[in-house]
């Protein structure tokens, strides 16, 4: 089987994180923080020395500013609705994923914010500073869209967030894990990432880098391990955002993937999947009706096809132990931006796994199953 479906979350996973899930099952079978014992210590410092990986990966100082949840959507609710103020206006770029637009049209619906969508295509900061109100107090980002694999330019719209006070929450799911990144060089206020994809963890974990937790509020409620007389929440991070036992065994699975991708390098990875993308681009190319779609970043791309639908070409595929995405990603803006909105595309994402012989084969493939569709 050819998997060419990691923007979704990757697979295979290296034999390290199985490792790790089977060793954080078996000896850190305790709960984290809520016991003295020797399992439930030694699953607070796995987890501490979590926390402190991460940090290593993006650039962070303070691993008590990593707060983990149960994937990016989460950690983008959570970014989002601890800081938004009963009248803001919020800026969100036409990239994004339903994890930001869901959240900030409900918050429209609701009331309590408004919002306008920005164009990352050529002037971004002209086209900010048009939509720039005196009650905008937020922008949101994604790094790398998880449809055409455009890179945003975050140290450009970070330096606009810093010139005008606007709180910065950057989508990380697309670039972490496959390219170098570092919270210095654009200063979000918020970093949103998922375990599963290109950090090679398993599902049910992911993580907020927050720069402070000054100004946020409590996201939920619920035991913390410490202060239980309080009934309020701890008000330093990461306990004031973590209520409840946190995933332990996939927390173990993540710090294994996080290793992985630290050993291969961020910028080999990135390095790697650029050549598939490109030899994937040259093979495409040669087959007639083809609208290629892929742009700079995260390993992946989307096209169509004259001769067939995205659904009907990805069941092809899937027929030929080939496994890709067709739709519409969970990213209405960014179909609407290319214009893609009424059928979708057909998605193809590597990760470090995948090979050059794989690129050929699957060119192969398609070329077959558009020969056939056009009968």
């Amino acid at each position: 089987m050819m998997y060419f479906d990691n923007a979704a979350t990757t697979y295979p996973k290296p034999p390290s994180v199985f490792r790790a899930l089977s060793r954080a099952l078996r000896d850190c079978g305790g709960n984290p923080g809520r016991s003295s014992h020797r399992l439930s210590l030694r699953a607070a410092e796995m987890i501490d020395d979590t926390r402190c990986d991460l940090c290593e990966l993006i650039g962070a100082e303070d691993p008590s500013h990593i707060v983990f949840t149960l994937n990016a959507t989460h950690a983008l609710d959570l970014a989002i609705k601890t800081r938004v103020r009963p009248g803001s206006h919020i800026l969100i770029s036409d990239r994004e994923h339903n994890a930001v637009y869901r959240p900030v049209c409900r918050l429209a619906r609701d009331k309590i914010a408004d919002f306008d969508v920005f164009s990352t295509r050529g002037d971004v900061r002209s086209g900010l500073q048009r939509l720039l109100r005196p009650n905008t107090d937020m922008l949101i980002c994604n790094h790398v869209s998880n449809v055409d694999g455009a890179l945003a330019p975050l140290e450009e719209i970070g330096a606009f967030c810093r010139e005008h006070g606007l709180y910065f929450i950057v989508d990380a799911s697309q670039s972490i894990g496959h390219m170098p990144l570092s919270v210095s060089s654009f200063q979000p206020d918020a970093l949103c990432a998922p375990g599963h994809k290109g950090l090679f963890g398993i599902q049910g974990v992911g993580f907020v880098w927050l720069r402070s937790g000054d100004s946020l509020s409590e996201f939920m409620e619920g035991g913390s391990g410490s202060d239980s007389r309080d009934p309020h929440m701890p008000h330093s991070l990461p306990e004031r955002m973590e209520a409840g036992t946190l995933p332990t065994p996939a927390i173990a699975a993540l710090a294994a993937g996080v290793r992985f991708v630290r050993q291969q390098s961020p910028a080999a990875i990135a390095e790697h999947e650029a050549a598939l993308l490109s030899r994937l681009h040259d093979r495409l190319s040669c087959l007639p009706g083809i609208q290629w779609l892929g742009r700079s970043g995260g390993g992946l791309c989307s096209f169509t096809s004259n001769r067939s639908t995205p659904d009907r070409i990805t069941q092809a595929l899937d027929r030929a132990d080939i496994c890709v995405r067709a739709g519409l990603h969970c990213a209405p803006l960014a179909h609407a931006a290319l214009g893609t909105q009424r059928s979708g595309t057909v998605r193809v994402s590597f990760s470090c796994m995948n090979t050059p012989r794989e690129v050929d084969d699957f060119a192969l493939a398609l070329e077959h199953i558009l020969k056939e569709a056009e009968g």
